[in-house]
């Protein structure tokens, strides 16, 4: 069939870009024929077999194509695809050499025959977690092992916001977002870009590429972020290859490998330089936003309220609680050199943080070189994380209150096992789940 004949199976509003209504259609595909889906659509198989990221999906199942993604969609045989395209979805054909799909598919499956640790780099949106699906999906069709480190902070599929997580692979997916990782690793930020996030990423990561390791994995993917480009984000991402040491890097577009193979040349790294999507479901700041939201929404979609006594937990990230607390003479002498009440602090070698009353007008408190000011309310809203006698991460937390006269911390989260700590981030989310951005260096 050529391709004019092959294009007049779809209506001219599918053609002409994303519909604004709900639109369906039936269309037929040669074996071997891709069209390129873009959501939020359903697809429904109704005769033959289709495949998305090494997944088939054959006669009678269905599909379901998030807003915020679009696939190749491949008839592995004759096959015939119904369609519901939602609001703003659509249903493209493919110029030749827009689609990579064939070309990523043949370089994972030599990587997956490989083995070992496999790092996967680019820049926004350029497919990094598509690929770690796609060799994921076809690892399992090799009976390996696979797992993934899903080590993206502010978009993380296998956790929420803030977190690394690491998901044994145990059945194919299309959008690591279906599933919940195994074990996770809270970071307290949703961008790599700060000292202290780049080095727990770095920590996180290694420790879970261990566990994978102990835990018979035969193939470890590790998902990164998209900064990439500057000279700090190229540095982190070069300290972060030599820490693993991975048998393949996949690079992703064409300054993402030049720029890996010119660090590393006569390096034993094996680095497969692979082409982005040429078409892509594009995602802007709102809607990365909008992603955080959502996750965070459902991991706290079961949330129990549960207060505490700050002496009967471990309470680490703290600005407040982890210096040398002040004693009464100390508060008092404090308290007339700024002019306010105060209720407690905690010194450190550098740095004097002081909690004052909510009630307190900020233009009241006397500026003092070496002295930082937080109040009470300033903890409500903050992302943390649960954590259990070995200090390892359990769960999600938000705290909800935290009254320091009776010294007590409310917090909301899905954990219903023993509480032993709590570990607080940097990361403040609104009543509706949205993320408040930067935050001060020391909320609590």
């Amino acid at each position: 069939m050529d391709d004019k004949k092959y294009k007049e199976g779809f209506t001219d509003a599918i053609l002409s870009g994303k519909v604004s209504v709900p639109t369906s259609l039936n269309i037929k595909l040669e074996k071997d024929r891709m069209i390129r889906v873009i959501g939020p659509t359903r697809i429904d198989v109704v005769n033959g077999c289709i495949k998305i990221l090494g997944m088939n999906i054959c006669k009678s199942q269905s599909i379901h194509i998030s807003k915020y993604r679009s696939y190749a969609v491949k008839a592995v045989i004759d096959s015939e695809i119904s369609l519901f395209i939602g609001e703003g979805g659509s249903v493209e054909y493919p110029s030749e050499g827009e689609e990579v799909i064939d070309i990523w598919e043949q370089v994972a499956i030599n990587i997956a025959k490989d083995g070992g640790k496999v790092i996967v780099l680019g820049s926004t949106d350029s497919g990094k977690t598509s690929f770690s699906t796609l060799l994921s999906n076809i690892a399992l069709e090799l009976n390996l092992k696979p797992s993934i480190i899903d080590a993206d902070v502010g978009q993380c599929d296998l956790a929420p916001p803030g977190f690394v997580a690491l998901k044994f692979m145990k059945n194919k997916v299309i959008w690591l977002r279906e599933i919940r990782g195994d074990i996770i690793r809270f970071i307290g930020y949703t961008t790599p870009s700060i000292s202290t996030a780049m080095s727990r990423i770095i920590s996180a990561i290694m420790e879970l590429v261990d566990v994978a390791k102990i835990n018979g994995s035969d193939l470890i993917i590790i998902n990164t972020d998209g900064w990439f480009g500057d000279i700090s984000s190229i540095e982190y991402k070069t300290t972060l290859i030599k820490a693993i040491k991975p048998k393949s890097i996949i690079a992703l577009g064409t300054e993402t490998c030049n720029i890996l193979n010119n660090i590393f040349k006569g390096y034993s790294y094996k680095i497969y330089c692979l082409p982005k999507p040429k078409i892509i479901r594009f995602r802007d700041r709102e809607d990365r936003k909008e992603l955080r939201k959502l996750n965070y929404s459902i991991y706290f979609k079961e949330a129990r309220r549960i207060c505490m006594e700050i002496g009967n937990i471990i309470l680490l990230g703290s600005c407040l609680f982890a210096g040398i607390p002040a004693s009464n003479d100390i508060l008092q002498n404090i308290s007339k050199e700024l002019g306010v009440e105060v209720i407690m602090a905690s010194s450190y070698n550098d740095l004097i943080v002081v909690l004052v009353p909510d009630n307190i007008d900020a233009q009241q408190v006397k500026q003092l070189e070496g002295v930082y000011i937080i109040k009470p309310s300033s903890a409500k809203g903050l992302i943390s994380a649960i954590i259990d006698e070995t200090l390892e991460e359990r769960d999600i937390a938000v705290i909800d209150g935290f009254d320091p006269i009776n010294k007590k911390i409310c917090i909301l989260t899905p954990y219903k096992g023993e509480i032993k700590g709590i570990v607080v981030g940097r990361i403040k989310i609104e009543e509706d789940w949205s993320d408040k951005g930067k935050i001060s260096r020391c909320p609590i």
